[in-house]
């Protein structure tokens, strides 16, 4: 996945349980990410904006599932447990 990843880290905490994960196809997602840190200052967060291969709402259902399921996986692989998607695609 060449070139395809933002990456925004808030961590405070260094949670146990290991960030949060907050995906979304670009940068829309962070007014969520901004949501979530404030509603759960407890937690860490990673978030990964896909903005590379966006907008996704131009594509197949088949290409965003799997582009989605790539970028959940990085987010995964990266320690989160949860991933909240933060996309409207």
């Amino acid at each position: 996945m060449p070139g395809m990843i933002s990456f925004v880290n808030h961590m405070n905490n260094q949670s146990h349980y290991g960030p949060i994960g907050v995906f979304d196809s670009g940068y829309g997602g962070l007014t969520v990410l901004k949501e979530l840190v404030k509603t759960l200052p407890q937690y860490d967060f990673l978030y990964l904006g896909d903005n590379a291969r966006a907008p996704y709402g131009t594509r197949s259902f088949e290409t965003v599932y799997e582009y989605t399921l790539q970028c959940v996986n990085v987010l995964f692989d990266r320690g989160c447990h949860l991933v909240v998607l933060a996309c409207n695609t």
